[in-house]
């Protein structure tokens, strides 16, 4: 018969065990993450690389009819492992999740899930307990110390956050043609109106790089070479379709014009401007920044041959706007396939700070696109694509480009479809963008 202390020996050695077999699970760590600053009472637990989520923690005593309200920074889902039930609908524009405790708890758990990409799962940015907020200047970087194979490109990047889809959409590199997108595909994109004749008329497209930037062509803020004035200039972000009102809009007003100092309207050199948001952007599921392009992102490309696609409520084959966001993906080609298809045109056109993109078989920019963005999908880290197990590849959307001009039609001025597009090359004004943010 064992005595009590061997016995206390023998529990001791299989809980320990039990806890080693946890922590390997999967031949992988268990995380625990106090995610919120100077707040030891919420942790996050869970094993990388599991499909089921991460635990959260409240290690605080709550009372039953206890209200919580979380909001991730990505599209995902709550469940609970403690007694609760949600009250009134998830905001899932948003990514917010109200609940209330049916239960006294004095560690109540709740998991999150969701599309868990590497290196950034649905990170909790917001967890408020009846009304008042417990997290706040949340960690949404505490995955990536754990991440697998070599460092992630993005890691060296000013904005790790940008370029990222957050809503479950397909997640494919490339397209083979123009077709329309589907809503919340391209939340970087916007679209800009100016007022005439007391109607907001659109008249471009362009990027959002930061809550408070957007990216565009300077022909698309300027009238005769010269900055419009920001109250007749009004932006629409995360919008999708080209007429009436959608729940994942966000109307914005102007603050300043800056336009290229070397602008030439005439021969549209630095054809380049940024609009000042008097208001800043409230990043979702539907409205995100793009990240800039850098030179390193090469580093990351199978080759040098960059696919690009550009979206935009542009001119389609019936010579009328887009009704709903269209996307159409080409190749950047040398300068001289482009001088040699009009010689003319475009040895005055590119010099040096531009480039060509297209087919030169009917898919192209055309009048409408002007100010969108030229957008290549970077890996985070140089894998071939076979290697992932599934069909999302980790990575993120880089505005390479600035929808300029193309050439125009023999008997019209809207654009001839069969030529190559002309782009402001971004990564020649990156320090004019970034001193001017």
């Amino acid at each position: 018969m064992l005595t009590f202390n061997l016995k206390l020996l023998i529990i001791m050695i299989v809980l320990r065990l039990n806890e080693v077999n946890n922590t390997q699970s999967h031949g992988v760590p268990q995380l625990e993450e106090y995610f919120c600053k100077n707040n030891r009472r919420i942790v996050s637990t869970s094993h990388l690389g599991f499909n089921n989520g991460y635990k959260v923690i409240i290690n605080k005593k709550l009372n039953s009819t206890t209200e919580i309200k979380v909001k991730l920074d990505s599209g995902g889902t709550i469940s609970f492992v403690s007694k609760a039930r949600f009250t009134g609908d998830k905001d899932l524009i948003n990514n917010i999740f109200n609940f209330i405790l049916l239960e006294d708890s004095s560690n109540f758990t709740f998991i999150v899930n969701g599309k868990l990409r590497p290196h950034h799962p649905p990170y909790v940015i917001s967890l408020k307990i009846n009304g008042k907020e417990n997290c706040f200047n949340p960690n949404r970087s505490y995955f990536e110390k754990y991440h697998l194979g070599t460092e992630p490109f993005w890691s060296k990047a000013p904005d790790k956050f940008c370029g990222r889809r957050r809503i479950n959409t397909k997640y494919t590199e490339l397209l083979v043609s123009g077709s329309a997108s589907k809503s919340g595909e391209w939340p970087w994109h916007v679209a800009i109106y100016q007022l005439k004749k007391g109607t907001l008329e659109y008249i471009c497209g362009g990027t959002l790089i930061s809550k408070f930037t957007v990216l565009t062509a300077a022909h698309c803020a300027t009238f005769k070479g010269d900055a419009m004035n920001p109250e007749i200039l009004g932006i629409i972000l995360g919008k999708y379709s080209l007429l009436g009102n959608e729940l994942t809009t966000q109307d914005k007003e102007v603050h300043q014009v800056i336009v290229h100092d070397e602008y030439e309207h005439q021969t549209l050199n630095n054809d380049i401007a940024l609009l000042k948001l008097r208001t800043e952007a409230a990043f979702n599921n539907y409205v995100q920044p793009a990240c800039l392009w850098l030179d390193k992102a090469y580093d990351q490309m199978e080759s040098y041959s960059i696919f690009g696609t550009v979206v935009g409520w542009g001119i389609d084959q019936s010579d009328n706007l887009s009704k709903k966001l269209q996307e159409a993906t080409m190749p950047s080609v040398p300068e001289i396939d482009c001088i040699r298809y009009n010689p003319v045109f475009y040895s005055n056109i590119l010099n040096g700070k531009k480039f060509c993109a297209g087919y030169n078989n009917g898919t192209s920019a055309c009048n409408g696109d002007s100010g969108g963005g030229f957008h290549v999908f970077v890996r985070d880290a140089k894998t071939p694509a076979s290697q992932y197990l599934t069909t999302e590849i980790p990575g993120a959307w880089y505005v390479k480009g600035i929808v300029s001009v193309s050439l125009a039609r023999q008997d019209d001025s809207i654009c001839d479809p069969q030529a190559y597009a002309v782009f402001t090359d971004v990564a020649k004004y990156r320090d004019w963008i970034l001193s001017n943010m």
